[in-house]
This record gives structure tokens, C-alpha cells and sequence, in this order.
């Protein structure tokens, strides 16, 4: 970073790379070397979640306060309507695990997590690495609030003591355990550099580069664990399955190696994800997902029905994080917890205290019927009876980004209203004249000149019962191999 590199000759450098591949020790000594070109979060201060200065402890207070200071990421490969993090952040925090979430922008044909939060006004994520950490261990405002159980304690548990544990130890002051930020710019210079070379070199596909370009950001955080969440299909940047598996097992050996316990699930991107597309379309999905039940007395946009695949990915990553965190034992006992933490309000109330933390408006999330609505709108009919087999991921998704809601550059701002809400699904059977999909935008003349009909040949139709989908979660990936994933996992008893 200090120019003794010259670009051709990191440019040569790169396509040696692409050409010739790296060992998995080669990728993992590039991606610490990517990693330390930067600042890297640093959880040593005792003052921040990962000390534990308290001699006189309890064995078993002890081993809480590990649990609790573990810190677990999860990463995405990107795909269309991925909302997963703005569930799953809270979520997982509401076991008293660290969740140190850095995420990007959207760019192309992918939505991006800190578009989508910053569709919430007043949200902030731009902080230096200390201020981060200082986040994460600020208490939660919950905790300065009455919980709504009737006991005025602020833990929602009806003991009394104000720790929500049940264990009668008189805690006060939880941290916030979840925020999701942007990497600050100082972290991992290097990845920046050699990415803006690759782009012009057509090395951007290369394995090892892939890794560490992805894994040098994840690893600077320096989390204790970490859960990939790797895409393949339409929507995605790997066509096939066998591709993911590749990425998938180069990624957890780079991880490893660099002493970050890694796992992956290997989940399928041919349809969008949820039911909706655009920034503040999927936060209101989100809302909708961890408010259901709660008896809140608002409209509910979004069908619960159509955002089954959203759940399940959600959970199961959840499950995942909380057996590498020690709070379950398998992931299917971890799936379980975790749909008990987002039926009961556990997620909402972190979810509320991370945006509320990180400025945003929180009466916003309260009442997301009130966020102000794209200029234009307009419905997607179907032209047939039948069933509808799939729907296109990628021309959503490119149509998201003539719609507004997304970016072709990064210098690009995106419309947060504008996006496309489905009313059917793969699987469906419709009749001629059903809506399938809202399209919203604030760009004049898009929705009849090419947005809706684009929305439309994106759906596949069948005359024929479309039967059993194709499962969403083919694999899970450890160090030590690849398995088929168990779908008895996702069963809802």
C-alpha cells in the first residue's frame, strides 16, 4: 500500500494467479496479508465484549460469559431479495452471542444489506473499528424501558431480576450484541487495489482471488466463528451447485486457517428470495416476518405464506450459529430455538434496539404502514390459467435496478421505495387475471415502457401441478467434507 508495487506489476502478478491457481496455504497466507494491510478489529481492550477480567466468577458464570462473548458473522454470496442478515443479526444476538455484522452495498442485479437499513432515516453505518466495538458492548435501550410483560423489570421474562436469564443474578445493563455497519475504509486497502485491477484484467472470477477478496473482510473483524451462506443458481454468481461446493471449501480451509472456525450452507438462488425486491420493500418484509403473532395492530403487506424460503434459510443459518456459538447442540436443535426466539419477539425487540442504537427512526419500524410510497406503481397480471413453475431471479433483479432500487455503479444512488412485491410464488396455481406482482418506482414512464413486461416473462407458467420445488439447501460444508443437507432440519414440528 505504499507504492513499491507498481500496477503492471500487480497486474502480472494476478493473472499468474488466475492462470496457475494457489494452494490453500498460499490463499490463506494472501488474505492475512490482505487482512493486515488495514486496521483490524482488535477485542483484546477489557472493555470490550471479549474480556472476561472477573476472577472471582462462577464456573458456571464463567462459561455464560464465554457464550456470551462469542462473536459469530454469517456472509452471503449475494443474491436477489436476500434480506436474511436484517433477521438474522438481532436474531442470533438474542442468545447473548456477538453478532459483529460488516456489509456492503448493492451493486448489479444484487440488493445490498446497508442499502436496505439505510432505507430506515436516520440509520447510521459508517464507523471507525472502535466505534464499532464500543457499539456492540453499548447496552441495549431496551434495558432502560418497561418490556411490556407487566413487571416493569425491562428483561420481558416476569422474574424480576432484569437480566433475562432466569438465573436470579441481578444483571443489568445487556449489551446491544448486534450491528450491521459498512467496513470502514480503511480496512483491507489492499482488497480495494487488487479488485479495481481484476475488474480490468478479467481476473475477477478466479478462485483464490474470490476467497480472499471475500474472506480478507470477514477475517479483519476477527470474529471466533463464522457461517457462510453460499449461492449458486440464476440469481447468483455461480451458475451450478458444483461451482458453490468449490468456493464453499476454499473459503472454510481459508478461514480455518486463519483460526476462524468456518461452515457453510450451500443454498439455491434460481428464485428471488422472500417476497419482495428493493430496500425498503425488504425491510418491511423483515418487519412483517418478526412481528407476526405479536398482535400488532397494523396492516401486514406481505403474505407470511410467501416468505416460507426466507424463514427457513434464516433459521437454519441461525441454527448453524448457535451450535458454533455453544448454545445448541445440532443445527436442527439451533432451528428450533431460533424459531422460538422469532415467534416470541426476542428478534423484534433486538432488531428495535439495533436501530434505535444506530440512529435510525425507530416509530418508522413501528409503523412501516406510514413510510412514504414510489410516485408510481403498477400491477403485474397474469395472462394465463395455470401453475407457475419459477420465476427468473436474475430479471428480477436486473429490473430491480431499472426500477430504481438498484445500482450499475458504484457511484450510483438507488431509490429506496422502488422495488417489485410478489403475490405469487413458484408452485402457485393462478387464474387469468390474478396479480402477481406490484411494481413501485419514482423513475416517470419505466413501468409501461419496459419494467412490467419484463416483470412478466420473468415468470414460467405450467399447465401441470409443478409438484415438489427443488430443495433450498442442497449442502452444508465443513473442514471436513461436504454432506447432503438433512431437509428434515426445516420440519416445522
Amino acid at each position: 500500500m505504499e507504492g513499491n508495487v507498481k500496477d503492471y506489476q500487480m497486474t502480472a502478478w494476478l493473472m499468474a494467479i488466475c492462470l496457475n491457481g494457489m494452494t490453500d496455504e498460499e490463499t490463506a497466507a494472501l488474505t492475512e496479508s490482505m487482512v493486515q494491510s488495514g486496521v483490524v478489529m482488535d477485542w483484546s481492550n477489557p472493555s470490550l465484549p471479549n474480556s472476561n477480567n472477573n476472577n472471582a466468577a462462577t464456573a458456571s458464570q464463567q462459561q455464560q460469559q464465554q457464550q456470551r462473548n462469542h462473536k459469530v458473522d454469517k456472509h452471503s454470496t449475494g443474491g436477489v431479495g436476500d434480506k436474511v442478515s436484517l433477521i438474522l443479526a438481532p436474531l442470533v444476538a438474542s442468545f447473548d452471542l456477538t453478532v459483529p455484522m460488516m456489509a456492503g452495498r448493492g451493486l448489479g442485479h444484487t440488493g445490498g444489506t446497508i442499502d436496505k437499513l439505510e432505507s430506515i432515516p436516520g440509520f447510521r453505518t459508517q464507523y471507525a473499528a472502535e466505534e464499532f466495538a464500543q457499539l456492540l458492548l453499548s447496552s441495549s435501550p431496551s434495558n432502560d424501558t418497561n418490556d411490556g410483560d407487566g413487571d416493569g423489570d425491562g428483561d420481558g421474562d416476569g422474574d424480576g431480576d432484569g437480566d433475562g436469564d432466569g438465573d436470579g443474578d441481578g444483571d443489568c445493563g445487556e449489551p446491544l450484541n448486534a450491528a450491521i455497519v459498512s467496513p470502514s475504509e480503511n480496512m483491507c486497502p489492499a482488497d480495494k487495489r487488487m479488485y479495481a485491477l481484476r475488474d480490468v484484467t478479467s481476473t475477477v472470477t478466479s478462485l483464490p482471488l474470490q476467497t480472499s477478496s471475500i474472506m480478507s473482510k470477514k477475517i479483519a473483524e476477527r470474529p471466533d466463528s463464522l457461517v457462510l451462506d453460499v449461492k449458486f443458481g440464476r440469481g447468483s454468481f455461480n451458475n451450478n451447485v458444483e461451482e458453490s461446493l468449490e468456493l464453499a471449501k476454499r473459503m472454510i480451509q481459508t478461514g480455518e486457517l486463519c483460526g476462524i472456525r468456518t461452515t457453510a450452507l450451500v443454498t439455491r438462488m434460481d428464485d428471488p428470495l422472500g417476497c419482495s425486491v428493493g430496500n425498503w420493500l425488504e425491510v418491511e418484509e423483515c418487519i412483517d416476518i418478526m412481528t407476526v403473532g405479536m398482535g400488532e395492530d397494523r396492516k401486514v403487506e406481505t403474505d407470511g405464506s410467501l416468505s416460507k424460503d426466507l424463514v427457513d434459510v434464516t433459521l437454519a443459518l441461525a441454527g448453524q450459529m448457535l451450535v458454533q456459538g455453544g448454545k445448541a447442540e445440532t443445527i436442527r436443535q439451533g432451528f428450533v430455538m431460533a424459531r422460538e426466539h422469532l415467534s416470541n419477539g426476542k428478534a423484534w425487540q433486538k432488531f428495535q434496539d439495533m436501530v434505535k442504537a444506530q440512529g435510525g427512526d425507530v416509530s418508522c419500524i413501528d409503523h412501516p404502514e406510514k413510510y412514504p410510497r414510489a410516485k408510481f406503481s403498477a400491477q403485474v397480471i397474469s395472462p394465463r390459467t395455470g401453475y407457475i413453475s419459477s420465476i427468473d431471479s436474475m430479471e428480477i433483479g436486473l429490473v430491480g435496478v431499472l426500477l430504481g432500487a438498484g445500482r450499475k455503479t458504484v457511484e450510483e444512488s438507488v431509490d429506496f421505495s422502488a422495488g417489485i412485491r410478489f403475490r405469487k410464488k413458484a408452485g402457485a396455481f393462478v387464474c387469468r387475471g390474478d396479480v402477481l406482482a406490484e411494481a413501485y418506482t419514482e423513475r416517470d414512464g419505466v413501468l409501461e415502457n419496459n419494467a412490467v413486461r419484463r416483470v412478466l416473462e420473468a415468470f414460467r407458467f405450467s399447465d401441470v401441478e409443478v409438484g415438489d420445488l427443488p430443495p433450498l439447501i442442497t449442502n452444508f460444508v465443513t473442514k471436513n467434507g461436504v454432506e447432503e443437507f438433512d431437509q428434515s432440519t426445516l420440519a416445522d414440528n
